[in-house]
């Protein structure tokens, strides 16, 4: 069976567009990272102790953050926090400068500043953050805000400068009940892992690359540009083999 052409030339032309198309979303989704709060969702009971973990997951290149996590004063209490920076199963390589690793009960915040150090490398993949265990003590809803910064790595030499790392943030939320009006099923989030916290450095200042706020996720703009670049060179192909067929009719 024959195939025309030109009906070769538009198969293979949208062959090609498919590609370029589909190549660039899944490489915006393989490198979408996020911070979240886990367990996202939290049902609890007054007098109930609960265990939220700060994690990371998908990141590259990660050489410095900065977290904040707020919570409602008014019904969580704070009882213990622990960080994992520069630990297995946690965030950032060793040697690990740990600027800041404070929580304040009076004001609802946990706020961590570290940063690898030479010789150290990057950090990519996934890990806990910190573990924070509160006792719910009113009933009502809190939402557990995350602000995170996260900064890359820059070799020494190369004239490069640590760069704000785009990232998803997931918040989590807390909803507490009297014990006599406690949803069906709630159970008590399990214990904090059991891991081996890095030991707190005392500094004047964040490290540079953490010290204002990012910019907004640029996937969404980055994935308008790559599709309006390939709109554009469809045309482009579309028109060149329109002046080919054209120019062989004529001839």
């Amino acid at each position: 069976m024959r195939v025309n052409k030109g009906k070769a030339e538009i198969i293979i032309l949208l062959f090609v567009v498919s590609v370029l198309v589909l190549l660039p979303i899944q490489m915006v989704k393989a490198q979408t990272a996020t911070v979240s709060v886990s367990p996202q969702n939290n049902p609890v009971t007054v007098g109930q102790t609960l265990s939220i973990n700060i994690e990371i997951s998908n990141i590259q290149n990660l050489y410095g953050v900065d977290i904040t996590l707020n919570w409602d004063t008014s019904m969580l209490k704070l009882d213990s926090n622990q960080s994992f920076v520069g630990v297995s199963n946690g965030v950032l390589n060793s040697p690990v400068l740990v600027v800041q690793d404070t929580a304040s009960q009076a004001s609802g915040q946990y706020h961590l500043v570290a940063t690898s150090e030479a010789p150290a490398g990057p950090f990519s993949g996934s890990g806990t953050v910190a573990t924070l265990i509160f006792t719910v003590t009113n009933t009502g809803q809190s939402t557990l805000t995350l602000n995170p910064q996260l900064a890359s790595y820059a070799a020494p030499g190369s004239g490069e400068t640590s760069q704000f790392i785009n990232a998803n943030v997931v918040n989590g939320n807390v909803v507490a009940t009297s014990s006599s009006t406690s949803p069906s099923g709630s159970q008590t989030p399990s214990s904090s892992p059991s891991k081996t916290p890095s030991s707190s450095s005392s500094a004047s200042s964040s490290p540079s690359a953490t010290s204002s706020t990012p910019p907004k996720s640029l996937a969404f703009p980055v994935l308008l540009a790559i599709i309006v670049v390939v709109v554009v060179v469809l045309v482009t192909l579309a028109v060149v083999f329109s002046r080919k067929r054209t120019k062989k009719t004529t001839s």
